[in-house]
């Protein structure tokens, strides 16, 4: 395995994306921990460190990058803070065009949403691309953020599409609220755009409480598909029994339809006895899978390391981390136990999902990954995985960031089966392996990226898989 030399941090902390990579060598986008600041670094081939140079002369508010087909594009806020009222002055979002050399010319920017005035500090706004990279969906909205445990909780969002020049294609402010009422009652979990342009919001619509910790199901899993016209505005309700529905996602499949997934309970929302499936046509005719299936004992008894099975028995606090498909439209997700703050343990077991096209299961299993960490070290914690062209499942992830720790790569055949072997030791305290900071480049390789849990150092290595199993 090869890395490049440890490099000091001092502008850009512990942020990056992979730029660009080819047979020449690679670069990536590194920013500060509040996203303000924004350096290019190019590296040859053999790793080794060429340059670095800012991409803009001007410090602001970056939401991330845009690729769209062979463009890239740098997107940012700008607004001016008035700190007596505690308010937003004349808020405003762009897009800057990146060269193949990362530069950027400030005066080209796209105005993407006209300047405003932000009375709430519960203002968000972001983007997404759609799987084919030919469309964007920059949307906003204000929430009431007053409700403990309830993110998002808003009525109105405004969505703009746009193309692949970010022209802006249509532009719609809707409400999601099924009453109408004045009380905000939907909170949106995620937010993406499909082939045709259509948006896709995924969202809770609460009942009569908004909250979460009643002993009683009081929200509608609900997804909204938006298009361009007044009457293109549709929602699908799963329909699958009066559960607690906890953790919801969607992708979309090869195909074009959309998988929408997640837990469920009989007790409570924060907990999950098994998990839920839907598959909606891409043309929006029908619902065509439906599945609502239990967790095995088995699975859950070594999840909750127990030798014997109790009545009701249920997993707490599995969050949603990372899912893939695979070469036959099969479908793995993943979550990781992940408590609340004031518990010790911060990041431990990993739980994963293999379902074919109809959502049935093919094999679900556990990772045991204890890392009893602070909140600070999230960067370390998690996991990520990627499948590669015979089916194979990998699993990257940090056994602890001590000195008696190690990173762990895991594979898991098509059938379920599992072989572990270690990455690198920390016995010296080197750079630690930021999981969630990997990217797959080619058929065999994984670029990684490494950081010390001080946040003064890092590093980039490349992991050969055939080659680190070929024993």
């Amino acid at each position: 395995m090869l890395f490049s030399k440890s490099r000091s941090c001092y502008a850009t902390k512990v942020t990056h994306t992979l730029f660009d990579m080819d047979s020449v060598g690679f670069s990536t986008l590194r920013f500060d921990k509040k996203f303000g600041y924004a350096e290019l670094e190019t590296y040859a081939k053999d790793l080794r460190f060429i340059s670095s140079k800012p991409v803009t002369k001007a410090r602001r508010k970056y939401v991330g990058v845009v690729n769209i087909l062979d463009h890239k594009y740098l997107v940012y806020f700008r607004y001016r803070e008035n700190k007596k009222e505690n308010t937003h002055e004349r808020v405003s979002l762009y897009a800057m065009k990146m060269d193949s050399t990362g530069a950027c010319i400030e005066s080209d920017s796209i105005e993407l949403i006209p300047p405003f005035e932000m009375r709430s500090n519960y203002y968000r706004g972001n983007f997404a691309t759609s799987p084919d990279l030919s469309r964007i969906v920059v949307y906003d909205f204000e929430e009431e953020g007053d409700i403990p445990g309830v993110d998002n909780l808003t009525n109105f969002i405004t969505v703009r599409v746009f193309d692949v020049n970010f022209k802006l294609l249509w532009k719609r402010k809707v409400n999601l609220s099924p009453s109408g009422s004045a009380k905000r009652t939907v909170s949106i979990k995620k937010l993406s755009i499909d082939n045709q342009g259509r948006v896709i919001i995924l969202t809770d619509v609460f009942k009569n409480h908004r909250t979460y910790n009643l002993r009683e199901p009081t929200a509608d899993p609900t997804i909204f598909i938006v298009g361009q016209q007044p009457n293109d505005f549709f929602l699908f309700k799963p329909k699958l029994g009066n559960y607690f529905f906890n953790q919801q996602d969607f992708k979309f499949d090869k195909k074009g339809d959309i998988i929408w997934y997640g837990f469920y309970s009989e007790q409570k929302y924060y907990q999950q006895r098994g998990y839920f499936y839907l598959k909606i046509k891409q043309d929006l005719s029908a619902i065509q899978h439906k599945k609502v299936k239990p967790f095995s004992d088995s699975l859950m008894l070594d999840l909750l390391h127990r030798k014997k099975a109790k009545p009701n028995m249920e997993l707490r606090s599995y969050k949603l981390v990372d899912s893939r498909l695979t070469k036959d439209n099969h479908f793995i997700f993943t979550a990781e136990l992940q408590p609340p703050s004031n518990y010790n343990v911060r990041s431990n077991d990993i739980l994963l999902i293999h379902l074919d096209d109809s959502g049935d299961l093919v094999w679900s299993t556990s990772i045991y990954k204890h890392a009893d960490e602070s909140s600070k070290l999230n960067v370390f914690l998690s996991h990520w995985i990627t499948i590669d062209t015979i089916g194979n499942t990998y699993v990257l992830h940090n056994e602890g960031v001590y000195a008696d720790d190690h990173a762990v790569l895991t594979r898991i055949s098509p059938e379920g089966r599992q072989r572990r072997k270690r990455i690198f030791n920390y016995l010296n305290q080197g750079n630690l392996l930021c999981p969630r900071l990997s990217f797959r480049v080619n058929d065999d390789q994984i670029f990684i990226c490494r950081q010390d849990k001080f946040f003064t150092t890092y590093d980039y290595g490349l992991l050969n898989l055939s080659l680190f199993f070929e024993d």
